[in-house]
């Protein structure tokens, strides 16, 4: 079992923030998009920011899904806040190969969201391998919410 208040503080996710975890399989894009639309829809983002995103979190879990490792498990976390939103994707596999400033999937991120950022966690305790992720961000229009 996962302690999930313990990986919140590690992470410093707002108390809105969503964590999936699924397995890392093509098959799980469509909950993912779903996800992500329906809480950006529901933070009140306006309809082409939503667009954008779910083409984003699109493209960075097919990169990673192609570049995990067996027994991998692909984790997004949505974490909506005041001025903005930021949505992390990350598994372990050979995902920093895939992912690098310059190739087409960074031009893709690069220009659907206002900010992307990779990052590496440690290893799975599985023994997958080592966790590559990047995060997305997103500034609402209107930080006067």
């Amino acid at each position: 079992m996962t302690d999930i208040d313990s990986d919140r503080a590690q992470r410093s996710c707002s108390e809105r923030a969503v964590e999936l975890r699924v397995t890392p399989r093509l098959e799980s894009l469509a909950v993912v998009r779903m996800l992500v639309g329906a809480i950006a829809t529901y933070e009140d983002l306006d309809v082409d920011t939503v667009a954008d995103l779910r083409l984003a979190i699109d493209e960075l879990c097919t990169q990673l899904i192609r570049s995990a490792a067996p027994g991998a498990m692909l984790t997004v976390v949505i974490d909506p806040h005041d001025d903005h939103v930021t949505i992390q994707a990350s598994a372990a596999g050979d995902g920093a190969g895939v992912l690098t400033p310059g190739s087409f999937s960074w031009h893709v991120l690069t220009s659907l969201v206002d900010d992307v950022e990779t990052f590496r966690d440690g290893h799975e305790s599985n023994g997958a391998g080592e966790v590559f992720g990047v995060t997305l961000t997103t500034r609402r229009a209107d930080s006067g919410r």
